[in-house]
């Protein structure tokens, strides 16, 4: 059976993904599909901020800033951490 492009793919905690041109770490699966991630902004701050797939790819769930500080979070420590060390 072929996947709708509307299926997400399947992705669990530490995998990495892109949201639009921005590689993040996924924290959190949601059982809608949605997912928590974090991410690097421009001035090298852990963001951490809820994803959604459409159209084929990853995208912020709500536009405009709308992450938290993902360093203030004890829970999101395992993955700030895989994320400062990098994709590849």
């Amino acid at each position: 059976m072929e996947k709708s492009e509307n299926t997400a793919p399947e992705v669990k905690p530490n995998d990495w993904i892109s949201v639009g041109k921005i590689s993040a770490v996924v924290c959190t699966v949601n059982s809608t599909g949605d997912v928590e991630v974090v991410y690097l902004d421009d001035r090298d701050r852990a963001i951490n901020e809820d994803a959604v797939w459409s159209n084929s790819e990853w995208h912020f769930k709500h536009a405009g800033p709308n992450g938290g500080y993902a360093d203030k979070y004890d829970r999101l420590s395992s993955y700030v951490s895989t994320l400062r060390l990098g994709r590849y």
